[in-house]
């Protein structure tokens, strides 16, 4: 029962989130998650602090962190790596400090890192689907660049991450978003969206079941599997495009000036015959 709902667990999260990581992958915001994550696992940790809720915490500084990025447009001065970078080592110093302030913190830094996937119930998996969808809805239609149009798009991605982060950690949460969208990545574009989909699925699948067997912590196997089966699949896709896209030498070159030639001699005998 407990490997099932593991299973179901990180496949809810493995459907969206490889998605939204080519639209990042596309606006070059690849810190966004990992900033995104860390903030709102600052705000579980100040609301453990403060003895508040944690995820009414997480909540309110995700909230703030996706105004300040939405705030940001694609005429601002600044790198958007670097601000996000910056947001994401500024959060995570903070986060560190709170929780080594308060008792058994080590093991909910570990917690946030890696999640309590094991944990989970059905009602949390309930929780976490119906949060997926909604964040879909608001994140994956095509948006304006206004200021309206990157606080949906952000919102909606906080609405996957933040509930995520809790049930299967920071770092696989960062997995799911980047390496499937990298992996199937081509000459600068994003590849099929059903292929970084294939993968995500068949990497929770097969770490589950590769954690349960070896007795393994679930969210970092499965990180590892999916980390393993992109960097395949990236090199496979890779040469693939290399060997049906050959660079041109200078013998075709001059192979095709001279086609080229008879083509344009064969073309002015035609019209010299009919005159």
């Amino acid at each position: 029962m407990i490997l099932l709902t593991v299973l179901i667990a990180t496949l809810v999260i493995a459907v969206c989130l490889p998605v939204l990581g080519q639209r990042v992958l596309e606006r070059r915001i690849v810190f966004v998650d990992l900033a995104l994550a860390q903030v709102a696992a600052t705000g579980y940790a100040l609301g453990m602090a403060l003895e508040i809720p944690g995820v009414y915490a997480a909540a309110a500084t995700t909230a703030i962190a996706v105004i300040i990025m939405a705030l940001m447009d694609e005429e601002t001065p600044l790198p958007k790596e670097a601000v996000m970078g910056g947001v994401y080592a500024f959060a995570a110093s903070v986060g560190m400090v709170l929780l080594s302030l308060l008792p058994y913190g080590e093991g909910q830094l570990m917690g946030l890192l890696f999640g309590s996937v094991l944990g989970i119930g059905w009602d949390g998996i309930i929780e976490l689907a119906i949060f997926a969808g909604m964040g879909l809805l608001l994140a994956l239609p095509e948006h304006a660049n206004s200021f309206a149009g990157r606080m949906r798009f952000y919102a909606g991605l906080s609405l996957i991450i933040v509930p995520a982060i809790y049930a299967i950690g920071v770092l696989l949460v960062f997995a799911y978003l980047v390496m499937p969208a990298l992996s199937v990545w081509r000459r600068g574009h994003n590849g099929p969206a059903w292929q970084a989909l294939t993968l995500a699925v068949i990497a929770s699948t097969a770490g589950t079941f590769i954690a349960d067997f070896l007795d393994l912590p679930p969210s970092a196997t499965v990180v590892l599997t999916l980390a393993t089966i992109a960097v395949i699949t990236g090199t496979i896709i890779h040469f693939t495009d290399r060997g049906n896209n050959e660079p041109v030498t200078a013998d075709d070159e001059t192979d095709t000036a001279e086609e080229d030639d008879d083509e344009s001699n064969s073309e002015s005998d035609t019209a010299s015959s009919k005159t």
